[in-house]
């Protein structure tokens, strides 16, 4: 944990005892309105430290207390707490049920950001279920409503979701074509992430293909952009599928460098597993990398005696 990290955490039990005091309070004084705020603030403080299932118990608090006072605004943010929630707990099936009443409410009063939201929110859903149909239809309509509300940002995101989608479901010329759109989105909004890692996708579906080198093409891309905005982990991965793809055309020399270069961010980075990935591919690779890391070894215990 980072100093940052514990030092939020410990902002938000702050919080966290502050509202419990405040909801008491309004729950003895039979103020609804401020039952239902600090119902909200607290599960949010639950959600972002992570424990799920007190969340879930507070925003199912919150929900009923907006059905009672007939506020549909906060129905819609309490069922949008509530899938959140459950898909943090890996139970999309769960989740599924409370964001569809949340996009229907979101439609109800006329919520078009809600709406956007709801949508985006079930299309991830619907991947996790493992339907990308569902979750293309989702992604399209989500389109739709952020040309219509003139976001630019939702825009390009709708168009990478559609884009990773049909690439699930090996349909690789609607794939490219999304990826290609997502991209000229993200180059126009100035979004470099999102154009980093819209370039690997690109890569991985020409490699799919079979187009080896169009794929190290946009490989080369993304590790450009990537290394341009410190994204060392993005361009830590971007070596790694860069090497397998070396592999496949028989430049091992080429790469086991690209491996070397992953495995360098991944040691900065702090990625034991990722380490040990790179390492055994670069052994299958080159044998000989197996002897000089046992004498690198060897050398590292003989220095500790002097």
């Amino acid at each position: 944990m980072t100093e940052q990290t514990r030092l939020n955490s410990l902002d938000n039990l702050e919080s966290l005892e502050f509202y419990q005091q405040c909801l008491k309070i309004a729950s003895e004084t039979e103020d609804e309105i401020g039952k239902a705020k600090f119902l909200a603030k607290i599960g949010n403080i639950y959600q972002c430290l992570g424990e799920q299932e007190k969340a879930i118990q507070v925003y199912q608090q919150w929900w009923e207390t907006a059905i009672k006072m007939g506020d549909t605004d906060a129905q819609a943010k309490a069922l949008s707490g509530l899938g959140n929630a459950y898909q943090c707990l890996e139970q999309p099936q769960k989740a599924l049920l409370y964001y569809q009443q949340w996009l229907s409410i979101t439609r109800t009063i006329g919520d078009s950001i809600g709406e956007g939201i709801a949508l985006g929110s079930l299309g991830s859903n619907y991947e996790l279920l493992g339907d990308y149909q569902q979750a293309i239809h989702c992604y399209e309509q989500w389109l739709e409503v952020a040309r219509a509300i003139g976001n630019r940002h939702w825009s390009a995101m709708a168009l990478g979701s559609l884009g990773k989608s049909y690439e699930s479901l090996s349909q690789y010329p609607k794939a490219i074509q999304f990826y290609q759109m997502w991209l000229e989105s993200a180059r126009l909004i100035g979004d470099w992430k999102s154009e980093g890692i819209c370039l690997s996708g690109m890569a991985n579906v020409y490699e799919c293909l079979g187009q080896y080198q169009t794929a190290i093409e946009y490989y080369q891309q993304s590790l450009k952009v990537r290394r341009n905005i410190g994204d060392d982990c993005g361009e830590a991965n971007t070596w790694f599928h860069l090497a397998v793809v070396l592999e496949e055309i028989n430049q091992g020399s080429s790469a086991l460098k690209a491996y070397e270069n992953a495995r360098k961010l991944y040691q900065e980075i702090g990625f034991d597993q990722e380490i040990q990935h790179c390492n055994d591919a670069m052994e299958l690779l080159a044998p000989s990398f197996v002897f000089w890391r046992g004498i690198s070894k060897i050398w590292q215990a003989l220095k500790s005696w002097f």
